[in-house]
């Protein structure tokens, strides 16, 4: 219980610095960076949780079972994450090149910037 109580709070994500602490970045990207940061927290412990009972096992079978699984569950959130992530980015970015009325490439759109 107590090696729980410390894998937890070893992965409190309270009072992080954002990498989105810019003006070019909406609140909605810091948001997201927040929740991501809070579920990757979760699936850790989850891991950590589900690979205990395997430390105990004499065989060390479990973890042919738990350490596969355990990399899978990562991956897979892992690429949801980047995905939500980019998407949100590049949102960011259309919303930035309308700002100041700029093309995608970089060249004057022809709108007044803030328009």
């Amino acid at each position: 219980m107590a090696i729980a109580l410390v894998a937890g709070g070893c992965q409190s994500t309270a009072g992080t610095e954002s990498s989105f602490d810019n003006p070019v970045f909406s609140d909605e990207t810091r948001a997201l960076e927040k929740q991501l940061e809070t579920e990757a927290a979760a699936l850790g412990t989850a891991q950590a949780v589900m690979s205990m009972p395997a430390a105990w096992d004499p065989t060390g079978a479990a973890s042919l079972v738990t350490i596969p699984a355990g990399l899978a569950a990562r991956e897979a959130w892992r690429r949801q994450a980047d995905a939500r992530m980019e998407a949100q980015l590049e949102k960011d970015e259309r919303e930035f090149l309308r700002r100041y009325g700029m093309n995608p490439d970089g060249t004057p759109s022809g709108r007044r910037p803030g328009s």
